[in-house]
């Protein structure tokens, strides 16, 4: 069963980057269409998947210098993103929490800020994927980026 969710996702891969988007997202969709189909990845599969983002991982460290996570532009919007999402988002979990919804039920102040920090992550993975293809891996606005992602 594994190896017909591989296919399936390399169909979607296929299709999507006809249209002229990364692989990446039809990766995304198939699993997302597998799941909702009810189909379960096997030991195999989850190895597969682990070894994958392992290399991504790896080529995203390849990229970047540690020097330029340093540069005051990476480190003050990095900063600053922070901030304000966490902010955002954690007062916007706590007035959920005085809302009739049970799933924000007893959500303190900690709680809330805790979704909100874990929320304000991005994806580095992605976005090295959309910009190793436009080609703007080695940009300024991508070196800033790709830094801002990774601090």
């Amino acid at each position: 069963m594994d190896i017909v969710m591989i296919v399936v996702a390399f169909g979607f891969g296929f299709v999507v980057k006809q249209v002229g988007l990364p692989p990446l997202v039809g990766f995304l969709v198939a699993g997302f269409v597998l799941n909702w189909l009810g189909f379960v990845g096997g030991d195999d599969l989850e190895k597969f998947a682990d070894t994958g983002v392992l290399l991504l991982l790896f080529s995203i460290g390849l990229k970047v210098r540690l020097k330029s996570l340093l540069k005051a532009e990476i480190l003050f919007v990095t900063s600053l993103h922070m901030l304000v999402t966490v902010v955002l988002l954690g007062s916007l979990v706590y007035l959920l929490s005085y809302s009739a919804l049970s799933l924000f039920a007893g959500v303190d102040w900690k709680i809330s800020l805790l979704i909100a920090f874990a929320l304000s992550f991005s994806s580095t993975v992605f976005t090295v994927k959309v910009m190793e293809e436009r080609g703007e891996m080695n940009s300024k606005h991508g070196r800033i980026a790709i830094g801002i992602l990774v601090v």
